[in-house]
């Protein structure tokens, strides 16, 4: 290279794919970054040329967690690697290898695919408590996912209800989101146990107990039922279970609700008529936050059951359906070899999720490890793994050192990386190619064809390429493109129209392919459903669901109290007499992943726990203090955050941080019964100065 120049890439410290333009001196180093206005993908170059960045494969030749470790070749990697999933393959069948993908997304397919060829069910990912939940409660209620609002919304929309999202928080352009600043004229009501920066902009807000939005929702249709408000004429056609709904709701009055929610009942009254009377009307949903809760997956039904209701389902300016435009080819190995393999983790407990899911439940896998139960785990190939995802954090930590064999690929030496055997470099995005198929923080959806703009340093490599030089050593080269990353993509790429393939590979900005009106599709203003009907188990929508009821649950989205609430358990909250929440997204941080940046960490400094004045003052805590955070699962310390953004008697941590991993306080013991998530937004803690 003999100048300075500037190449096209795509920023992965979110999964948005956003484009960035990248400048590249002379020696090849990367000096400049330039894309939207985000934090995070500012920041791309601190991880590039991080001091603490893993450029060799190493061994480790300490005790678990410590950080004494020794580098070894990729050859002797790979070899210890294949053998060791070979002697568990052999001595107890290859099920009890699992194989997890966290961040980074883009290997996933070929992840997939070796622990399907290898023999293994057990694909694990994120996605056994994040996102998932939502589209499998939706596709069973409605049939489709829905779109969502958080990303994008409609001109024509007249009344916006925000539930538990905060776009200035997470999504792109934060504070400057079009839903924020609307064009035209238009209600908003927001549901969020947290005074948000979306809140504080909203006509109404409502900020229920941490848990109880099912109760919530079900007082709203109790009111829209009551006053006339239901769409009647479609109900009678769409609706599967209509009258069994309208009688189990006409009990949930605003009054119930108030109790149980801690919401004015004249609010919740209000609330109702704007959003059932002001149409069209759209409902903003989180991905997770709703169902992130021991009874999260029937009250995110409940919530979208809403539009169905109000006649505000796949119109224009309401709830339209999401629909995959552009798809590549699959060579993940699921469909190939899923019906082949043993029962995946989750199959026993959570049969429903996985109807819906191509991967195994991953919140069991302590008790894989730990107990055999419900199947044993007893070695672990992981890409992009943190310990801090699973609740009751330090249990997990245990399985870890306890299995057999656990190797796992990362940028840097986490607290997880230091219980694996052997740890493998990671490629950046910038050093790392992918065919890039995901919507775009830009509200589009994108396909492209992202070639490294960067040699990789030291010798890290891609992730998808570790999983094809696993199984070149595991001697599967030829189902595995003999090791050529790029021949599998461009497998991949066969599934994509001519002329998006072209563009992907050949257009720096990719190909544009929106996901957004049935009117793309030459249907001329018809809704979805009457082209397509609703793919449920009755070919309705499903108040009363015949799946749920078939794998012994209730059909209808019924109303409990979280497992641990001072409601549910008071013996426990005599202990700790505090409601216990967390999650809420920052700009500057995906979770974990950019809290070693300079740049991100002087933005937003230390892990805080809000809590609001009379809560502060009752426990001699000032703003700034350091506090103990206390659940019945353990302790963490925090610095507090005192403000009246949360409600008295609840305290708001946020997640990701090594230094204080809230996740080692919530509750491993009750999940979801029929998505299996953990309540990582819904329990009980007490508060003291540290």
């Amino acid at each position: 290279m003999s100048e300075t120049v500037t190449r096209r890439s795509t920023c992965y410290e979110c999964d948005a794919n956003c484009p960035f333009d990248v400048t590249i001196n002379a020696e090849g180093k990367a000096t400049a970054v330039s894309g939207p206005d985000c934090p995070r993908g500012a920041a791309q170059l601190e991880r590039e040329y991080h001091p603490d960045r893993l450029l060799y494969p190493m061994k480790r030749v300490g005790p678990p967690g410590s950080d004494e470790f020794q580098r070894i070749s990729w050859d002797e990697a790979l070899a210890t690697i294949a053998h060791r999933l070979s002697a568990v393959k052999a001595e107890h069948g290859a099920e009890q290898a699992g194989f997890f993908a966290g961040y980074t997304k883009e290997g996933r397919p070929q992840l997939q695919r070796l622990a399907h060829y290898f023999g293994s069910p057990n694909y694990l990912t994120e996605a056994g408590c994040c996102f998932s939940a939502t589209m499998v409660a939706e596709k069973l209620t409605l049939g489709y996912k829905l779109k969502s609002a958080s990303l994008n919304a409609s001109t024509a929309t007249r009344c916006l209800l925000f539930w538990s999202t905060n776009p200035p928080g997470s999504v792109m352009p934060f504070e400057e989101h079009p839903l924020l600043h609307p064009e035209q004229e238009r209600t908003t009501i927001v549901v969020d146990p947290r005074r948000t920066e979306t809140a504080e902009r909203a006509d109404l807000h409502l900020q229920p107990r941490p848990g109880t939005d099912g109760a919530l929702a079900l007082a709203f249709h109790h009111e829209i039922f009551a006053n006339g408000w239901a769409d009647e004429a479609f109900l009678a056609e769409w609706g599967s279970g209509v009258e069994e709904f309208r009688a189990y709701v006409a009990d949930f009055t605003p009054e119930w609700a108030a109790d149980v929610c801690g919401v004015p009942a004249d609010d919740i009254r209000r609330a109702a008529r704007l959003y059932a009377t002001s149409g069209p009307a759209q409902i903003a949903l989180s991905p997770t936050a709703t169902v992130q809760h021991s009874n999260g997956f029937q009250n995110h039904r409940a919530i979208v059951l809403l539009p169905a209701v109000t006649g505000n389902l796949d119109i224009e300016g309401g709830n339209r359906f999401f629909l995959d435009k552009v798809r590549p080819k699959s060579i993940d190995g699921f469909r190939e070899r899923i019906g082949d393999l043993p029962p995946r983790l989750g199959d026993e407990d959570f049969p429903v999720w996985t109807r819906y899911w191509p991967a195994g439940q991953s919140m069991p896998l302590p008790d894989a490890i730990l107990e055999g139960e419900p199947q044993p785990i007893r070695a672990l190939f992981a890409i992009g793994i943190n310990a801090a995802m699973w609740p009751n954090t330090a249990r997990m930590y245990q399985a870890l050192e306890a299995l057999d064999f656990f190797a796992c690929v990362d940028f840097f030496l986490t607290e997880t990386a230091k219980r694996a055997d052997i740890v493998l470099p990671a490629a950046t995005s910038l050093e790392r190619e992918a065919l890039v198929a995901y919507p775009g923080c830009q509200f589009r959806g994108e396909v492209r064809y992202r070639d490294a703009v960067l040699a990789p340093r030291g010798e890290a490599r891609a992730d998808a390429q570790i999983s094809l030089d696993i199984a070149v050593a595991l001697g599967m080269d030829e189902d595995f493109w003999h090791g050529d990353l790029a021949a599998a993509w461009a497998e991949a790429a066969e599934g994509l129209e001519p002329e998006i393939r072209r563009q992907a590979y050949e257009d720096p900005d990719g190909a544009t392919v929106f996901a957004d009106a049935l009117d793309e599709e030459g249907f001329e203003g018809q809704r979805l459903y009457e082209v397509r009907g609703f793919p449920t188990a009755t070919g309705r929508i499903e108040f009363d669901s015949r799946e749920l009821r078939d794998a012994g649950h209730d059909g209808l989205p019924i109303w409990r109290e979280p497992a641990e609430s001072p409601v549910s358990t008071p013996e426990r909250a005599a202990e700790f007499p505090l409601v216990l929440t967390s999650g809420g997204r920052s700009k500057y941080y995906t979770h974990s992943q950019q809290q070693r940046f300079p740049s991100t960490r002087a933005a937003d400094p230390v892990p805080r726990a809000t809590m609001h004045p009379e809560t502060a003052a009752e426990y001699g805590l000032a703003h700034g203090d350091r506090v103990r955070v206390a659940s019945p699962r353990g302790a963490v310390v925090f610095h507090a955050e005192v403000a009246d953004t949360v409600a008295p008697g609840v305290v708001h941590c946020v997640h990701g941080w090594a230094e204080a991993e809230i996740n080692r306080l919530t509750d491993d013991a009750h999940p979801d019964p029929i998505s299996g998530f953990p309540p990582f937004k819904s329990g009980l803690c007490r508060v003291e100065p540290a």
